[in-house]
This record gives structure tokens, sequence and C-alpha cells, in this order.
């Protein structure tokens, strides 16, 4: 299956000649936290990309995007999706172990 673009009709004017400071590139579970992350890349100079992978496929999809930016002259800051959220990955169990009691 071959992926192509269709353009349903010429875009709005407004929208030719916009031109973008920056770019987040967030995954959709942080959309309610626009708020935390929307202040983080104004700050960033202009032409700068904000990256914020979560899953390991995310990771990899934005490793290729983040390669892509930097070939084309961008600043690309990436962030752990833990300084967003604000939650920490679970640590990994502990094995239990048998102890032997002493009476």
């Amino acid at each position: 299956m071959q992926n192509t673009l269709r353009v349903v009709g010429e875009p709005p004017e407004a929208l030719k000649k916009a031109r973008l400071d920056n770019i987040a590139l967030v995954p959709a579970s942080l959309l309610p936290l626009k708020g935390t992350y929307q202040p983080l890349a104004n700050r960033l100079p202009k032409g700068s990309v904000l990256c914020v992978p979560g899953t390991q496929k995310q990771r990899t999809i934005m490793a290729t995007v983040t390669t892509f930016f930097k070939d084309h002259g961008h600043t690309v800051i990436t962030l752990p999706i833990e300084k967003i959220s604000g939650t920490m990955k679970k640590a990994a169990r502990l094995q239990p172990e048998n102890l032997q009691l002493a009476f």
C-alpha cells in the first residue's frame, strides 16, 4: 500500500503566510498537560523542536524525526515524559527471597 497525501483544496491565505515559531511533538496522552509543555516550547529559540517521546515505539519514531529536523537546521530538544507528566516509571520489582529465620 502506498502512502500518498491527498490535498482536498487550497489552504486559506492566512495558513499559507503563517510561519511557526517552534514545534512540540508530544504523545496524545499529554494533551491535557498542554499548559505544562507549551511554555517550555515557547521559551525555545525560534525554529526549535521540542520532542517528548513516551513508549519505546514512540522513542524509535522520535529518533527518526529528530534526525530529520537536525539535518534541516533545527535545534531539537528531547525531554523524557516524566519531566512533563510528573510521574516516574515503575521500577522493576525485586525477586522475593526466602530467608531462614533463627529461633
